[in-house]
């Protein structure tokens, strides 16, 4: 399997503070469009740089319309930078002026998307198929949830993985934080809507795609 080399590369402009706005989940907003409402500067500087494990993807390089997890997705709030690895399956967590390592945590999966933080909390999911809601100081576990229908194992990678691993990252917005969990639909698709503070379930689908049917070519 190929493996993608991940250098963190952290620069700003003496005279103006990069910082000024978060990038607090994937594509920085909910809408997921990419564009941030801070212009950057004219000159960009070198601060500091961190050589990362090579990522490893869910997928080999021959399904190119899977390459969703070649390389981390970090984001950025209040001074500190995170940053999932579905190599170790760890959130790890950086000042973003000196680069510090500042905490780890670890789940019991692949963390293959991008985590979500806002209001001194992080929130991310993994290949053993749970949302998990952190302490963005320090990397408390504060509550996790499990988004298939038991806890049930098998095989993937080399190591144990839920049979419905969380692979639809979460997406927070006005204190909700949404996320799926599986990825074949015989088995069921389960899309979660929690309250993001409490971990409380405000709905979850029927999942009623969990029904065996014969696909095309007669196997069921």
């Amino acid at each position: 399997m190929v493996r993608f080399s991940v250098i963190l590369i952290v620069l700003y402009c003496s005279m103006q503070s990069v910082w000024a706005v978060d990038w607090p989940q994937w594509r920085f907003n909910v809408g997921h469009g990419a564009v941030t409402p801070h212009a950057l500067p004219k000159q960009l500087h070198l601060q500091w740089s961190r050589q990362l494990p090579a990522a490893q993807p869910a997928w080999p390089p021959t399904q190119s319309k899977l390459g969703f997890d070649l390389a981390p997705e970090p984001i950025v709030s209040g001074g500190r930078l995170f940053v999932p690895s579905s190599l170790t399956g760890a959130v790890s967590a950086y000042d973003t002026k000196s680069g510090k390592a500042l905490w780890r945590f670890y789940a019991e999966g692949a963390v293959r998307f991008a985590p979500v933080a806002s209001k001194g909390k992080v929130w991310f999911v993994s290949d053993d198929g749970h949302l998990y809601c952190l302490k963005a100081s320090d990397g408390k576990l504060l509550w996790k949830f499990n988004g298939g229908p038991s806890e049930r194992w098998s095989l993937g990678h080399g190591r144990l993985v839920s049979t419905w691993p969380a692979r639809g990252g979460p997406v927070y917005r006005d204190g909700k934080i949404w996320f799926t969990a599986s990825i074949w639909p015989f088995m069921g698709i389960f899309v979660h809507c929690l309250e993001a503070e409490s971990g409380r379930v405000l709905w979850t689908n029927s999942g009623e795609g969990m029904n065996y049917t014969v696909q095309p070519h007669g196997a069921p």
